[in-house]
């Protein structure tokens, strides 16, 4: 859709269906099209919603005058949104934690990561092995140091494990993530665990000024499975082949849709196979 398309439709509706324009718009990034819909609506003076979903700022200003707000009302808008961010993120990876730890079962095959982890159609595409996901969006290296007894409680033959890209998002340092690594693989080995480092997945366009981070880390990641005699998975390759996560990849420059992860399993499955082939 052109920017005259986006425009009549603020224009002949009260609420917009992102679900829809995104599919009419897949040449542009989702946050890009959003962005362009908030433009295109102040521009030309529309109060057309973008989405039926209500935000969280709209509950916290929906009684302020916006247009004299105080620094004192601004700095409560400011504490209410970082409370309610971190006691929602701390609250899921308190709960997800917990539940992975009370509802464990012994498996062939662990999952371990952050969002890009948590969301993969694992037991629908590996349904050949057992397996648990170990995955929690939003989830660092330190968060997942944490979380290692939940992926021991399942006494797998394999860990695959892929992270990073939170932490460089974050602003920690590639070393920062690398000693979070190394205490990650040293805890698998002292339980005779077989562990696969999967390469930390460059992102799109609009948060590519991380990706030289990406390829530094990815090297030192390789070097230390090396240094363990561990495998390590180049999975940037067949996924982001120019540097950088594509469009056809992702609608958001970061998590994944279903051509990305056909290519991952794609180059996970048959070393899966022969692996479990051979314990067998």
């Amino acid at each position: 859709m052109t920017q005259e398309q986006l425009l009549q439709a603020l224009k002949e509706n009260q609420c917009l269906d992102l679900f829809e324009l995104y599919y009419a718009n897949q040449h542009r990034s989702f946050y890009q099209l959003v962005d362009d819909l908030y433009q295109l609506r102040d521009e030309h003076g529309l109060s057309t919603r973008i989405s039926a979903l209500r935000s969280e700022i709209e509950a916290l200003t929906e009684h302020l005058d916006t247009e004299s707000i105080t620094p004192e009302q601004f700095a409560q808008i400011c504490r209410n949104l970082d409370l309610n961010q971190r006691a929602h993120k701390m609250s899921r990876f308190i709960l997800t934690q917990d539940n992975h730890s009370a509802f464990a079962t012994t498996v062939d095959l662990v999952m371990f990561g952050d969002s890009i982890t948590e969301w993969g159609p694992w037991h629908d595409a590996l349904s050949n092995i057992k397996l648990a996901n170990r995955g929690l969006a939003g989830d660092t290296t330190s968060g997942m140091v944490r979380r290692l007894s939940t992926t021991t409680a399942c006494q797998p033959k394999l860990v695959c494990v892929m992270a990073g890209i939170n932490d460089l998002s974050q602003g920690y340092s590639v070393q920062e993530v690398l000693d979070n690594y190394r205490q990650m693989l040293e805890h698998w080995e002292s339980h005779n665990i077989e562990v696969w480092v999967q390469s930390t997945l460059y992102v799109g366009e609009r948060i590519a000024s991380l990706n030289p981070q990406v390829t530094e880390l990815n090297q030192k990641l390789e070097q230390l499975c090396g240094e363990k005699n561990m495998r390590f998975i180049d999975l940037n390759t067949p996924l982001s082949p120019e540097g950088f996560l594509p469009l056809t990849h992702s609608c958001d420059d970061l998590h994944l849709n279903s051509n990305a992860y056909r290519l991952w399993i794609d180059t996970l499955a048959p070393q899966l196979d022969a692996f479990f082939q051979h314990q067998d």
